[in-house]
C-alpha cells in the first residue's frame, strides 16, 4: 500500500525545498513531482473547491498561505468556456491538472519593456493539460488558462508568493494594454 501523502506533508516539503534553493529550475525539478503526487492523491479536495465565480470566470480557493504570503497553495476551478487573460505571476509557479483538460497558452514578448503599461506579446507554446499534467511558470513568464470543456475543471496551484501579493500583470492582446491583475481568492 502506498503511503498516503497529505497537504501538511507537502507544505512542510515546500519549506524545506525552499529554505534550501532560490533556483527555479532547482525549485521545479524538486516540487512538480511532489506537487504531482498531492493533486493525484485528491486527499486535500472537498466538494466546494469546484465552485466558481461567475464574473470571474474561476475561483482561487486557498488551501495554504505562509504568514508572510509566501508559499501558496490553491485549488482552482474553472468554469466551461472561460479561463484568464493572458498574464504574469510575480512569482514561480508550479501547477498540476486535477480534473478535467486545461489549455494553457504561453506566450513571448516582442517588445523592448520600455513602456510601463504596454506589451506586445505572440503566442509561444500550447498545451493541453489533464490530470497530473504539470506546468511550471518562472517568475516573469506570461501565460492564459482556457477551459475549452464543456464541464468544471480544477488544477492545484503552487506559487512562491501569493498571486495577490506580487506585481502581477495581465495583458491585452487586441491593445497591448499591461495592467495590475488580482484574483478574487475564496
Amino acid at each position: 500500500m502506498a503511503e498516503s501523502y497529505a497537504l501538511e506533508d507537502y507544505v512542510q516539503d515546500l519549506r524545506l525545498i525552499t529554505r534550501d534553493t532560490e533556483d527555479e529550475d532547482e525549485i521545479f525539478r524538486r516540487v512538480g513531482p511532489l506537487a504531482q503526487r498531492i493533486a493525484l492523491a485528491k486527499s486535500w479536495l472537498q466538494h466546494h473547491h469546484y465552485d466558481c465565480d461567475a464574473s470571474q470566470g474561476f475561483s482561487a480557493h486557498l488551501l495554504h498561505e505562509e504568514p508572510d504570503h509566501t508559499l501558496a497553495v490553491f485549488a482552482v476551478s474553472w468554469l466551461p468556456s472561460r479561463g484568464t487573460p493572458p498574464h504574469d505571476h510575480g512569482t514561480w509557479g508550479v501547477v498540476v491538472g486535477v480534473d478535467g483538460i486545461e489549455r494553457n497558452i504561453r506566450y513571448k514578448r516582442l517588445d523592448d519593456r520600455t513602456r510601463p503599461d504596454y506589451a506586445n506579446l505572440e503566442t509561444k507554446h500550447v498545451l493541453d493539460a489533464d490530470a497530473g499534467a504539470l506546468v511550471c511558470i518562472k517568475t516573469g513568464g506570461i501565460h492564459a488558462v482556457r477551459n475549452h470543456t464543456e464541464q468544471i475543471t480544477l488544477s492545484l496551484h503552487t506559487y512562491g508568493k501569493h498571486i495577490n501579493y506580487t506585481d502581477r500583470s495581465q495583458f491585452d492582446l487586441q491593445t497591448n494594454e499591461k495592467k495590475d491583475f488580482k484574483v478574487l481568492v475564496q
